[in-house]
């Protein structure tokens, strides 16, 4: 392949992608999600840092997005107070930190899936990281890249059990089946992750819910 029909097909992508997305938005905003798209991740964490006013206290779920975004180093570089848990964190000291960012004004997580139908998917083994972007904090930030975008509920599930959680238990190295079969067989190990699954089809009543897709493909 020469380097032209390259940029071609990568300029074709990206306005599938952008298509893809602004659909979606459309239909997250019946839902009564604010929901916006943006081309780059440097654009959306820049619209982040203008609505959280500097010196705030902002919770975060776990996310290989929101690492990617640099969206939580951006925001403690300016001195916000960012709460989230750390894999050298012992046992105890992740979960009150846990406890401590659904508590926060703000909240930030990523989605396992967006439909395009407008609700947003998410699964966890604890649940913190649903609990964060439902009740608690006043508002919740949600960043996806286009890969998380699918066509309905079916789909969206399908995608957290056969990519989303096999792939995020080998990031965590947790022995379950899935990692290496690569696919979901319903297993009852203690160490399951996908024992919480929230669908939110319309913005819970009391969160102002943020749902910002970005054009590129980021995180599981």
């Amino acid at each position: 392949m020469n380097m032209m029909n390259k940029d071609m097909f990568d300029e074709l992508r990206r306005e599938f992608y952008a298509l893809r997305a602004r659909e979606a938005v459309k239909a997250l905003k019946q839902n009564e999600f604010d929901a916006r798209f943006f081309l780059t991740p440097q654009d959306a964490v820049k619209e982040v840092l203008s609505i959280i006013p500097p010196g705030s206290r902002v919770g975060a779920g776990g996310s290989v997005t929101l690492q990617e975004t640099g969206i939580l180093e951006a925001l403690a570089m300016r001195g916000d107070d960012v709460v989230y848990h750390r894999p050298e964190m012992s046992p105890e000291e992740s979960f009150n930190v846990r406890k401590s960012a659904i508590s926060c004004p703000y909240f930030l997580s990523s989605a396992n899936a967006l439909t395009m139908r407008g609700e947003i998917v998410n699964t966890d083994g604890i649940g913190n990281r649903v609990c964060g972007t439902i009740f608690g904090p006043q508002t919740a930030f949600i960043l996806a890249g286009v890969n998380k975008i699918v066509a309905d509920l079916n789909e969206a599930l399908s995608r957290v059990r056969n990519f989303a959680a096999p792939a995020n238990a080998k990031r965590l190295g947790i022995d379950v089946p899935c990692v290496d079969k690569g696919i979901c067989v319903n297993c009852k190990s203690q160490s399951n992750i996908c024992r919480v699954t929230v669908i939110m089809s319309r913005r819970p009543i009391l969160t102002d819910v943020k749902v910002f897709i970005i054009g590129e493909v980021l995180g599981l």
